[in-house]
């Protein structure tokens, strides 16, 4: 009994632990809360980049609500310490910011979508979530060539307003909390 009684409560700290560590390896993409380079807490890859910033569109779906979050991961987002300046931290944040306006898009569409229950739910929001992560894979990716990685300052400086502008139309899904109701 002893035995049972000590696995489940090293269970409960070891998963504890782990959400703990987990929340603490990630930010949450917030309007009022841009990057540092303190944030970039990963070992430096030996490529030709001055950084790289490692993110995702977390999904949760429960039985009424779909929870979507933008997030940014410090252990494995890293910088090369010589080759950093403010222009290029402008950069990797845009990177980060195209994550919340994908994250608002996949929100939108969920909002749009009619669900007639738990498993159709989950079904749809995968799909979806497939989608856009493929389209904002694509959306990156124009982005770091048209800047050049940010060594086009001109179309880095269009870029930046352009993210702005399409995050702000998405504003009325700024809320990652989605409430769900299934249609008969």
């Amino acid at each position: 009994m002893k035995l049972k009684f000590f696995i489940f409560f090293s269970s409960l700290f070891f998963l504890f632990s782990f959400k703990q560590k987990t929340e603490k390896e990630m930010v949450l993409w917030q309007e009022n809360r841009p990057l540092t380079w303190n944030d970039f807490k990963g070992k430096p890859e030996k490529r030709f980049a001055a950084a790289s910033t490692s993110y995702d569109i977390l999904k949760t779906v429960n039985k009424n609500s779909v929870e979507i979050k933008a997030v940014f991961f410090t252990q494995s987002s890293w910088k090369k310490t010589t080759w950093i300046n403010d222009q290029v931290l402008a950069h990797e944040q845009k990177h980060f910011d195209i994550v919340e306006l994908y994250a608002r898009k996949l929100r939108k569409q969920i909002k749009e979508t009619k669900f007639t229950s738990y498993e159709d739910l989950k079904t749809k929001v995968e799909t979806l979530y497939d989608v856009n992560d493929k389209e904002m894979d694509k959306y990156q990716n124009l982005y770091d060539e048209e800047t050049d990685g940010s060594m086009n300052g001109d179309k880095q400086r269009e870029w930046q307003a352009k993210i702005m502008k399409e995050i702000k139309a998405l504003d009325a899904y700024k809320e990652s909390v989605l409430q769900i109701s299934f249609v008969k």
